[in-house]
């Protein structure tokens, strides 16, 4: 089989599971025609023919559900074995490909790495406390650590002895952080790849540790594991055993309550990074020749002037809006945002990324730094900096490391000021939804992302962060986050950071215990509004509206909704209703002129029109408005002199359209093709556009008298003109 063949299959077999067509999956199974399982295929099929017998029968078999469940479990068992071992013979992904070739001297068991090891650990204990000029003990450690995660990485799932021998190394290490994160790490990886019900139980296990970095990367694998095998765990009562104990202590659910935000903050990045790279940067390149203009370089570069910034600099910066931009990002970065995504990507490429543990590996200071005071220090302020990601960290470092020294400390300086202001900044902060996440469980997050994101084979790997992000479907992870408090913190970052969709279904399950919550009903609206569902929208308006019936916001929202839906009478209704709220908003009195437009009361909207058009500073919506009301009341010189007033100031496509037709309906038709001409020309449309646009609006010319023939030369003529 191919790899795309050998997905589809196994997905199949999964399906058959996951639909209790437990036939359909012994028939996938029997079409392998692999020697090894059809033993035990033929012993599971024979005692489901027997359940099925039984059952048909009316024989009542107390232990009948506890028999399905062993033999779909031992199914499930049969699937991921035999997947592993054809992929681990033919798949060249990364992680197949390693296990064929044990790359990184990796012992073939578990036993035999920690056999190896008995010696080491004493000294691996002491890594906090090794000397600045312990080389040799570093590069041991890292030896290590490597060694440990592509052992557990590339496993195939463990007896209960691999896994009884891997928690008490996990408990010996309690009081370091490097091998616990990288054993944590491994086996999130591996689970990610392959089903294991021992390498779980050890994440749940972790979870309860007094450790918080143990804790903290156990809750991540927990989050990740739950949402990948949610529709086979209810097997496994060891699990389901183990989660439900855990969810029992509040700190455990408010833990896994924020690692999902720290998920779903992680969403966020492409955006950030296309905003920099689209807005901040084309702004900065701008910026470039004019401060180079302003700044003597001498100057700068001289002792005297060294603390001193040129004041016109941050004028040129407030003028071109650049440090509007800049003080945004900083605010994300704050709330936790990954604002550093970007400036990294690049920086991916060092021999120290060649080995695939290092993309997790807890940032110390590496073994480059040892003999040099200035790298020495910038490692410990690395190490204490809560701004970075491990994987980041590791890149900045080795990017310094590569510098001039005189730049080398200039950007060390920098880098610590800038970390103390927003360690200062950080702490007089409002309240945000994130502000519990720790910094660890943020940087464990982001080096996963980076990982995903920027390995050069990211593409071997089931991206886990393009998994959408509806943990609150997934039954189990639901059940930990099910108290309102839970579902309202999470509804609400979902809602802020406008993903709506999923904000409406967590607000549903809030609605579903706490029905009279009338501000849910105007977020849900709005949720609904924004997805482009505007009947749904309605009708949580109008449940809102039940609640606090002259809520200005609810009844413009009514209003726009009614319009949209094309209710003109209802629209009108609630836009009078916001008018005798708000009497001076011209916004109102243009749309209360729109809904008489749609009603075809073209007096009391020509009304509206002209009063906005007095009030008004900006006049082009209410000049537009005006003319296309008098072309409809044939109104035509009216109609003439108000188009010319918009293509004076600031015209559009649409304008020059309406423009060219009542030129057509005054018989002015060489007038017409000018502004028809001009319509197609514009940027952003085409002949086809505005064919398209023409011909929806030929009952208005026929009404307005235009001959049939007048019309179809026009397209005619400006077909010639064109090509």
């Amino acid at each position: 089989m191919t790899k795309l063949e050998t997905k589809k299959f196994f997905d199949k077999i999964t399906k058959s599971l996951e639909d209790r067509k437990l036939k359909d999956a012994f028939d996938l199974f029997r079409s392998l025609q692999n020697c090894q399982i059809q033993e035990q295929l033929g012993i599971l099929e024979g005692t489901y023919k027997l359940m099925l017998q039984y059952i048909i029968e009316g024989i009542n078999d107390p232990a009948q559900q506890k028999v399905y469940n062993d033999i779909v479990r031992s199914l499930y068992q049969i699937r991921d074995e035999v997947e592993l071992q054809m992929k681990t013979s033919n798949d060249n992904s990364l992680f197949y490909e390693k296990r064929r070739t044990r790359q990184f001297y990796v012992p073939e068991t578990s036993e035999e790495l920690i056999s190896s090891m008995d010696d080491t650990f004493g000294k691996i204990e002491l890594l906090n406390l090794l000397d600045e000029n312990e080389k040799n003990l570093e590069e041991q450690k890292e030896s290590i650590g490597r060694k440990i995660f592509h052992t557990i990485y590339l496993s195939s799932p463990w007896s209960s002895d691999e896994k009884e021998k891997w928690a008490k190394v996990l408990e010996n290490q309690i009081d370091t952080v490097i091998l616990p994160n990288i054993i944590l790490t491994a086996i999130t990886l591996n689970l990610m790849e392959t089903f294991d019900e021992k390498k779980a139980i050890m994440l749940f296990e972790a979870a309860q540790n007094s450790n918080e970095n143990i804790k903290e990367r156990a809750y991540t694998g927990i989050v990740l594991f739950l949402r990948k095998y949610n529709n086979r765990l209810y097997l496994y009562p060891e699990i389901t055993g183990r989660l439900e104990m855990l969810a029992e202590n509040p700190t455990f659910t408010k833990a896994i309550r924020l690692t999902l935000l720290q998920f779903i903050q992680s969403k966020e990045t492409e955006k950030i990074t296309k905003k920099i790279k689209d807005e901040l940067l084309p702004e900065m390149m701008k910026m470039g020749p004019k401060m180079g203009d302003r700044m003597k370089w001498d100057e700068l570069m001289s002792d005297s002037n060294m603390g001193d910034k040129n004041p016109e600099w941050q004028k040129l910066i407030e003028k071109s809006g650049l440090q509007d931009k800049l003080q945004e990002l900083t605010e994300m970065q704050l709330e936790g945002a990954d604002v550093m995504h970007s400036s990294f990507i690049h920086l991916k490429n060092y021999p120290y990324f060649n080995e695939l543990a290092n993309w997790f590996m807890p940032f110390t200071t590496p073994s480059e730094a040892i003999g040099k005071e200035d790298l020495m220090k910038f490692g410990k302020i690395l190490t204490a900096s809560a701004l970075l990601c491990n994987s980041d960290k590791y890149s900045f470092f080795f990017s310094v490391s590569l510098m001039p020294e005189s730049y080398r400390k200039m950007m060390m300086g920098q880098f610590a000021t800038e970390t103390d202001a927003i360690k200062n900044t950080m702490k007089d902060e409002l309240e945000n939804p994130l502000k519990d996440i720790t910094f660890r469980t943020r940087q464990y997050i982001q080096d996963l992302y980076r990982f995903y994101k920027l390995h050069p084979k990211r593409k071997d790997f089931e991206d886990i962060f393009e998994i959408p992000l509806e943990f609150y479907k997934i039954p189990l992870i639901n059940e930990l986050i099910k108290d309102e408090e839970s579902l309202q913190i999470i509804g609400e970052y979902y809602f802020n950071k406008n993903h709506f969709q999923e904000a409406a279904d967590v607000f549903t399950l809030i609605l579903a215990t706490n029905p009279e919550n009338d501000m849910l009903f105007q977020k849900k609206g709005y949720c609904h509004q924004m997805t482009g569902d505007l009947q749904q929208a309605l009708d949580y308006y109008l449940k809102a509206e039940l609640v606090d019936a002259n809520n200005p916001w609810i009844i413009k929202k009514l209003a726009h909704c009614y319009r949209i839906l094309k209710k003109s009478e209802e629209a009108l209704f609630y836009y009078k209703k916001a008018e005798q709220l708000n009497p001076d908003n011209l916004f109102l009195q243009l749309n209360i002129g729109h809904c008489y437009l749609d009603l075809k009361n073209y007096d009391e909207a020509l009304k509206y029109y002209f009063k906005v058009e007095y009030l008004d500073k900006n006049k082009e919506k209410a000049w537009r408005a005006i003319a296309w009301c008098s072309f409809l009341m044939e109104k035509y010189e009216q109609a003439t002199s108000y188009f010319g007033k918009i293509i004076e100031s600031n015209p559009n496509a649409t304008d020059y359209l309406n423009a060219g037709h009542t030129q057509l309906v005054l018989g002015e038709l060489k007038q017409a093709i000018i502004w028809y001409d001009f319509a197609i020309r514009m940027p952003g449309n085409s002949i086809e556009n505005f064919i398209k646009t023409y011909n929806a609006d030929i009952p208005d010319l026929q009404n307005a008298g235009v001959k049939d023939d007048d019309i179809r030369f026009i397209l005619e003529t400006l077909s010639y003109e064109i090509f």
